[in-house]
């Protein structure tokens, strides 16, 4: 059963208590949810533009008190939280000022009396089963887009969060926004199946776990419903060569450690050349030691909590398991001795390529350096996963940077930057990553029917 608690990772203690939606009420959601959008797909696009602008201009005026909720739900420092909500408004304005002509129809071909063109056109209700770790910005990049469509949207965040998802929806309410397009759901996991069920839902976007990603997927083939999954990642970054290593060190480290390394695309392996390992190791080792921790409000924090107590004894104890297994952990990995989810951010090296921290995504602040022999000895390592969302590859030559990036497998690839996610391109991963795009307008795309029309100009 999903308990919508607010249990504080600051602090240890359960704040709000949320009564979750009974499964014989399901019915009427969907109903409320497909009578506003039969209204919805024939609105104005100059309506859901401005629906989206005023959203993203009450964001901003609110982002600081919007950013305290998300800290004592799930620990995130106020300054990422606020950097979070300023993401959110970049992508509210974008959708508003580019869906419309990416919506427009395209048309094929147009000669010899016949006219052939293929309409965006929306498909329905949707559900959206979104993470804590992003909250705000997690639900937006499914929503906005699909608002803009004419889509539906049934929302069921993750249960940690339930303050911050009520006030997307009434944010949303406060924008315009028809009642009933935009529908926030306390819902238990077991009845997602009695949403997909129905006809009237057309699919739905998950991010999350692989358990979680396979089993509604497995729901959506029974009744043969559209999906998007994106379940995490075990990214590379490589590091081929730096004109300053204490200073690549520092940023790699500061990457990895953002959101307490809660991150689906955080560089998860660290992957640096033979050349400048050893000054890199001391120089990321120097750097993780000097990271705050702390309560999300604390004057000048790096690394707040984890999200829960039962989330940071995981990756304790996953790290302590890998050094059992034969790798070095350099500076710290414990638990920090005070309320709430706190722990130390790690660094270890010496983890085999065959091992769980290789093999398997830790959502944690672990930073985990492997060393490469040349180019190729990176790739093996880079590639040496059964995921593929991000990835990078770091060097001065930029075109050997780019050369080497094209070899890596997944979904993304950054050259000389990692963890960056933008409104105007495709975000989405590979192999046990997931699969579908969000973003831009690949996300826009992705619950339309593309519904051809092909116009003779004569009857016979």
């Amino acid at each position: 059963m999903s308990r919508y608690e607010v249990n504080n990772p600051n602090t240890g203690r359960t704040e709000e208590s949320f009564e979750s939606l009974s499964a014989d009420a399901i019915p009427a959601v969907i109903d409320r949810a497909h009578h506003a959008f039969l209204g919805w797909k024939d609105s104005e696009m100059e309506v859901r533009s401005e629906v989206l602008h005023t959203l993203g201009e009450l964001i901003s005026e609110e982002k600081e008190r919007l950013a305290r909720i998300i800290g004592r739900e799930m620990g995130k420092p106020l300054k990422d939280g606020i950097a979070e909500l300023d993401a959110l408004v970049r992508h509210a304005h974008w959708f508003a000022d580019n869906a419309p002509s990416l919506l427009e129809p395209t048309v094929v071909e147009a000669s010899d009396g016949v006219t052939t063109y293929v309409t965006h056109d929306p498909l329905g209700v949707l559900l959206g089963i979104m993470p804590w770790n992003f909250p705000y910005n997690q639900m937006a990049r499914f929503v906005l887009p699909q608002l803009m469509v004419g889509n539906a949207i049934i929302m069921k965040q993750a249960s940690i969060c339930p303050v911050s998802s009520a006030e997307f929806a009434a944010l949303l309410l406060r924008a315009g926004l028809p009642e009933g397009v935009y529908t926030n759901v306390y819902m238990d996991s077991a009845d997602v199946e009695h949403v997909l069920a129905d006809f009237r839902v057309k699919g739905f976007s998950l991010t999350g776990s692989e358990a979680a990603g396979r089993s509604v997927a497995a729901i959506a083939g029974k009744y043969g419903k559209r999906c998007v999954l994106e379940l995490g990642g075990n990214d590379p970054m490589v590091i081929l060569d730096t004109d300053d290593v204490v200073a690549m060190a520092r940023k790699a480290v500061q990457i990895r450690t953002f959101n307490a390394g809660q991150v689906c695309t955080s560089p998860k392996r660290i992957i640096v050349a033979s050349e400048i390992y050893d000054d890199f190791v001391e120089a990321a080792t120097d750097a993780v030691s000097q990271i705050k921790v702390g309560a999300f409000d604390e004057e000048g924090v790096d690394m707040g909590p984890l999200s829960s107590i039962q989330a940071r004894d995981e990756v304790v104890e996953r790290i302590q398991m890998a050094v059992k297994d034969g790798a070095t952990l350099r500076w710290g990995g414990r638990k920090i001795d005070r309320p709430g989810a706190f722990m130390e951010p790690a660094l270890l090296t010496g983890v085999g390529v065959d091992q769980d921290l290789s093999c398997n995504e830790l959502f944690g602040p672990a930073v985990v350096i492997y060393r490469a022999e040349d180019e190729e000895d990176a790739l093996r390592i880079a590639n040496a996963t059964e995921y593929g969302l991000q990835s990078s590859v770091w060097s001065t030559d930029v075109e050997k940077a780019e050369s080497v990036a094209r070899k890596v497998q997944a979904g993304m690839t950054f050259v000389n930057a990692h963890r960056e996610s933008g409104p105007e391109y495709a975000f989405g991963g590979i192999n046990r990553s997931g699969y579908g795009r969000e973003q831009g307008q690949w996300g826009l795309a992705l619950f339309t029917n593309e519904h051809t029309f092909r116009i003779h100009d004569h009857i016979l």
